[in-house]
């Protein structure tokens, strides 16, 4: 009788990962996610993803990163070209982007009570739910290839710190069948990566939304809203409302931790404060 090891699931998911508007009461973090068979075609799927991505903005003129907190204030080529990243997703049947909602007034960043009110510590461990629970969990059956953007983190709490805290919760909570590695984790700076760009553009579009953007009257908020009703006109959605758990293409999951969870999480930390949720 033969017996095989597999050292990791077959096929490769993909996540993009970016967060936004940390100093708002809506605190978004988010991802754009895609697969691969194998991996050997990870490296060229990512590439090419890549390549098409600045091929539009080379088009449009859009020089360096595109990024929402750039988004041009008047319209001209410029603008449609922000548009035009946003449709290259839209179109993509095999892309998708889920992010987590975390109203900070109910579970700020920098809990007391938690984690001694240290905001590196919160915005590790809401990024841990969101990876294991909100994405691994809920696309099981793949090695994942998390790159984040790059944020300021410190020696003892890095983003190795993160991607042992994503495999350890979702082992502990999945209970996956064989296997000894479930994803890799990286710390990127955007401006080298057209894939966290965009997931850049997607997360800002929600968190301006959900931070009262749309309410705005000002001549930058006017072309920001123009990037949100075309995703909302393409995917007959409101950004400004959490979608059903099931819905794929653009999923928007606003948290509830359970009360009972929450204190299950404040013995815990008691003994570990870097531990994960």
């Amino acid at each position: 009788m033969k017996f095989s090891i597999r050292i990791r699931p077959a096929n490769t998911g993909f996540a993009f990962c970016d967060e936004a508007y940390t100093n708002d009461r809506f605190f978004v973090l988010g991802a754009v996610l895609f697969a691969a068979e194998g991996p050997k075609n990870a490296a060229k799927v990512v590439e090419a993803q890549e390549d098409e991505i600045n091929a539009i903005k080379s088009e449009y003129g859009l020089e360096g990163r595109v990024k929402w907190s750039k988004v041009p204030t008047k319209p001209g080529k410029k603008l449609e070209g922000y548009k035009a990243v946003l449709r290259f997703f839209l179109k993509q049947k095999s892309y998708f982007f889920k992010c987590m909602i975390v109203d900070t007034h109910a579970n700020p960043l920098g809990n007391r009570k938690l984690w001694s009110g240290d905001p590196l510590i919160g915005y590790l461990k809401f990024y841990s739910v969101f990876l294991a629970d909100g994405l691994m969990q809920r696309f099981p059956n793949y090695y994942y290839d998390i790159t984040i953007d790059a944020y300021t983190f410190r020696d003892d709490n890095d983003c190795k710190t993160l991607e042992r805290s994503i495999e350890g919760r979702y082992i502990r909570k999945a209970g996956p069948q064989a296997a000894l590695s479930h994803c890799r984790l990286r710390a990127c700076d955007e401006e080298s990566s057209q894939l966290l760009q965009l997931t850049d553009l997607l997360v800002g579009a929600v968190g301006f939304s959900w931070n009262g953007g749309k309410e705005r009257t000002t001549a930058r908020a006017a072309t920001r809203k123009q990037l949100v009703t075309l995703i909302e006109e393409e995917l007959n959605l409101n950004l400004s409302d959490p979608t059903p758990w099931s819905k794929l293409k653009f999923n928007i999951w606003l948290l509830r931790p359970n009360p009972r969870q929450a204190q299950k999480v404040e013995q815990v930390i008691a003994i570990d404060p870097t531990s994960s949720l």
